[in-house]
């Protein structure tokens, strides 16, 4: 038998589990409408640049790296653009 209190904090997890299911849509939705958005700035501003979409995600449009990871991936990311051709 469950008592007031428990019955109040389930209540409290079950709201908690809502609201973040909510934000997840929200930043689900954000995140791919940023890249694109940032695309867009960045073709107005410099029309005459191919975008590497490859690059172009590691360069802040998309979730944060640690310094140490964005140095990685971007070495990865130009040294496989450079095997390519």
């Amino acid at each position: 038998m469950k008592t007031g209190r428990q019955e109040k904090i389930l209540q409290e997890i079950q709201e908690l589990k809502r609201r973040l299911y909510r934000v997840e849509r929200k930043a689900a939705a954000l995140q791919k409408t940023k890249p694109s958005a940032v695309r867009n700035v960045f073709q107005k501003k410099y029309p005459h640049v191919r975008i590497d979409p490859q690059l172009f995600s590691l360069v802040g449009s998309d979730p944060p790296l640690s310094l140490e990871e964005e140095k990685r991936e971007l070495r990865d990311a130009i040294a496989a653009r450079f095997d390519e051709k």
